[in-house]
C-alpha cells in the first residue's frame, strides 16, 4: 500500500470520496476531496483532532502564504475577526467540532468539518468511568465477603452449652433481632 499515488485533472468543481484498493483486496482509509474553483482556502486538520489537543486553522489565498484580517467561523457563527489570519484552539473539545469557514477581503472559503475524538488514557474522562465502574465493582464484591465471612462466623458457632456460651447467646440475639455488644 506504499507508493502509490493518483493524479486527478479536473476543470470543474466536485467532491468525491476516494481510497486504494491492494491486489488482495486491502483498503487504505478513504479520503474526501474537494476541488474547488474558489482562490480562498481554509487549511484544516484531514484527521479528526483528539480533545485536549491544539489545532490551528489558517485561511490562505492560493499561491499565497498568510493573509492578515481575516474573519473566522464556526457552524456559521463569528468566533474570530482581528489582524490573524490564524484560528488558534488551544485545547479541542466536543463543542469545538462542526463547520469553519473563513472570510477575507468579502470572499469567504468552502465550509471545511473538523472532527473531534475523545481522548484515550488514563486521564481520559472514558478511563474516568472505567475505573469508577472497576471500583464499584470490587467494593461490592468486598461487602458480599465480609457478609459471608459474618453468616460463617456466627454459623460456625452454633455450639453446645457450656463450650462456647458467649457466642451462643450472640448467635441467639442476632436471630431474635436484639441488639448486644462484643468483648
Amino acid at each position: 500500500m506504499t507508493g502509490s499515488s493518483c493524479t486527478i485533472n479536473s476543470y470543474w468543481p466536485f467532491k468525491s470520496v476516494y481510497w486504494c484498493e491492494s491486489g488482495s483486496g486491502e483498503f487504505s482509509n478513504a479520503v474526501n476531496i474537494s476541488i474547488n474553483d474558489e482562490d480562498l482556502l481554509l487549511v484544516s486538520p484531514v484527521h479528526p483532532v483528539t480533545e485536549g489537543a491544539s489545532v490551528t486553522l489558517s485561511c490562505r489565498l492560493r499561491g499565497e502564504n498568510k493573509l492578515s484580517n481575516v474573519t473566522f467561523y464556526h457552524n456559521d457563527k463569528l468566533i474570530q475577526n482581528d489582524s490573524r489570519g490564524e484560528l488558534n484552539i488551544s485545547a479541542v473539545s466536543q463543542s469545538d467540532e462542526g463547520f469553519y469557514k473563513c472570510e477575507h477581503s468579502g470572499d469567504v472559503s468552502p465550509q471545511s468539518w473538523m472532527a473531534v475524538k475523545a481522548a484515550s488514557g488514563p486521564g481520559s474522562s472514558t478511563g474516568l468511568v472505567f475505573g469508577s465502574v472497576i471500583g464499584f465493582i470490587v467494593l461490592i464484591l468486598l461487602l458480599l465477603l465480609l457478609c459471608y465471612f459474618i453468616k460463617s462466623k456466627c454459623r460456625g458457632s452454633e455450639q453446645p452449652v457450656g463450650q462456647d456460651e458467649h457466642l451462643h447467646q450472640v448467635h441467639s440475639s442476632l436471630q431474635h433481632g436484639q441488639s448486644f455488644t462484643l468483648s
